[in-house]
């Protein structure tokens, strides 16, 4: 805290200072500070203690007692004014740029770097001369052990073979190895006449480039268990001898080439584990392989967008089954419940099913119900009103809306499906939906709801074709041809009727027609086409206006 001083105000007992109990606890505050600097908050400390390297204690008292500060060797110390100054005397120690001479010193050259000239260290050395490891220099009267030292680079004009005393064959005389006689490491020469054992000898980064005719090396190994690193010879061709195969090295491992010694099992994709006699290899995408089966065991049908089952010779599809008969590659099939193909034979070998005479159609029982189910998706190409009217269409047992081909019997369209929401299913004259047939026709539930459907019952008074078509949207469905169903009669309950006025020659018709398939009556008079009238889109014009009141019927046919 800072120090605090007592008031004693302007003039002797003027009732400006402090008074005697504020003034007594200033001076209190003031020693309890001064105490707990110097003391312990009770008793003041006079000293002054001072430790030194070795932990030694100087206590040193603060009523004028004296702390010296003496020098050591190579050590001085001297005061001037209030400055104490520490220096060392140069001449008695070592410095990073003073001139001086050590005696009797050992320097660990471990711990310790010597810098300098390689000349320069020569010149320190009295009775030596180091060598250089870059320099070159010339060795007199040296020794050197070659089974403890190496010589590499010869590259003079001469080398000297000598035992220490002569010649190293023993000779009084030493002789010289004239230059290019010995193979240097890095030197470039031919050699002639030379055997390297590769049995004892390793030939590094070989490449071999020969265009003479008759070049050969071989690459035989007794077995692939001889057969190197793969990964260090990637790209190498080796023989197995054990097995007559050829190989291939890869960095994932040896890969065996196909060749006429080569099985079809060999392949990867082909398993022929287990095969038997009268056995085939058959696909299975399911595997990604060929595996072995026996051919003409069963028969593979594909109806497009139904449910198949197979069985033994006998496949089910929705509404109809095939049976196939027969045996080895030619089978007889017989398709019942929508139709059947009666005939010759069917040629299993992917060849198309021939002499068959007819295609007839099964009219069940009034009292069988056939059910079709009905979902909706939006339109692809495959869709036969594809890129008009609704993006949606209806597809009938997963195919997208068919042109249905039925025999006289009860049909139930199902839309059970939650995807026919809002999107009812009735039957008309025309794809433009002018006029619905409901005769024969039911309808129950709400589309996309359990048991929702629209059945209609064929038979012979059933006009055809009937269009199967949405109630909300244009185009999602498609024809219905029915078999022995009225067609290209004048069947359409509705008929187009009007009053002539002796000037008007337009009248409007339903769309879809023109003039060979509608007929046209003035006052029940049967009107020639093209002749008494013509028609275009929706508008039949009389060659001359009907007279007035005359009665005007258009009957329209199929």
């Amino acid at each position: 805290m800072a120090k605090l001083t007592i008031s004693r105000g302007t003039n002797a007992n003027d009732g400006t200072g402090d008074n005697l109990r504020d003034g007594a606890n200033k001076v209190n505050l003031n020693f309890n500070e001064i105490y707990t600097a110097i003391g312990n908050g009770t008793t003041i400390d006079g000293t002054i203690k001072i430790a030194d390297d070795s932990s030694t204690v100087a206590t040193i008292s603060a009523n004028g007692e004296t702390l010296k500060i003496l020098g050591g060797t190579a050590i001085n110390s001297v005061i001037s004014g209030n400055t104490l100054t520490i220096s060392a005397d140069a001449s008695a120690l070592l410095t990073a740029t003073g001139a001086a001479t050590m005696t009797n010193k050992t320097i660990d050259l471990t711990d310790n770097t010597l810098s300098g000239t390689f000349a320069e260290i020569n010149t320190a050395i009295s009775d030596a001369t180091l060598v250089d490891l870059d320099d070159a220099q010339t060795l007199t009267n040296k020794t050197i052990n070659t089974d403890n030292n190496t010589i590499s680079g010869i590259a003079a004009t001469s080398f000297v073979l000598s035992n220490g005393s002569g010649n190293i064959d023993g000779s009084a005389a030493q002789k010289v190895i004239p230059a290019g006689a010995v193979v240097g490491t890095s030197d470039s020469q031919t050699l002639t006449n030379k055997t390297i054992s590769g049995a004892d000898n390793t030939i590094t980064n070989l490449s071999l480039d020969s265009t003479s005719s008759g070049s050969k090396i071989r690459f035989n190994f007794a077995g692939t268990g001889a057969f190197p690193d793969e990964t260090t010879y990637e790209g190498m061709f080796a023989y197995d001898t054990t097995g007559n195969q050829a190989y291939v090295a890869d960095s994932g491992g040896w890969t065996k080439l196909i060749n006429e010694n080569a099985s079809v099992g060999d392949l990867s994709n082909v398993n022929i584990v287990g095969v038997a006699d009268g056995q085939a290899l058959i696909w299975s995408s399911a595997q990604g392989r060929f595996n072995p089966g026996t051919a003409g065991s069963s028969l593979t049908v594909q109806e497009e967008g139904s449910a198949l089952s197979t069985a033994a010779t006998t496949l089910n599809f929705v509404g109809s089954s095939v049976t196939a008969s027969g045996t080895g590659a030619t089978k007889t099939i017989t398709i019942t419940d929508s139709g059947h193909v009666a005939g010759n034979d069917l040629d299993m070998g992917n060849q198309p099913l021939h002499d068959a005479k007819y295609l007839s159609h099964r009219s069940p029982d009034s009292t069988i119900t056939q059910t079709l189910t009905v979902t909706v998706a939006t339109k692809t190409a495959a869709h036969y009103e594809y890129g008009s009217g609704s993006s949606s269409g209806y597809l009938i047992d997963g195919d997208e809306s068919p042109l249905l081909q039925l025999s006289p019997g009860v049909y139930k369209f199902d839309q059970s499906d939650s995807s026919n929401a809002g999107h009812p299913l009735k039957f008309y004259f025309d794809k433009d939906k002018d006029i619905e047939w409901s005769t024969g026709v039911t309808i129950a539930g709400t589309p996309g709801s359990a048991g929702a459907h629209t059945t209609i019952t064929f038979d012979d008074s059933t006009p055809t074709p009937l269009f199967y078509a949405c109630t909300a949207h244009a185009n999602m469905g498609h024809k219905v041809d029915f078999v022995t169903g009225l067609q290209a009669r004048i069947h359409n309950p509705v008929a187009t009727s009007a009053t002539g006025d002796g000037t008007d020659t337009t009248f409007t018709i339903r769309a879809g027609r023109w003039v060979h398939d509608v007929l046209v009556f003035v006052n029940g008079i049967c009107l020639v086409p093209t002749t008494d009238y013509t028609i275009s889109g929706t508008t039949l014009t009389f060659i001359t206006a009907p007279a007035n009141g005359a009665e005007i019927s258009v009957r329209y046919i199929g």
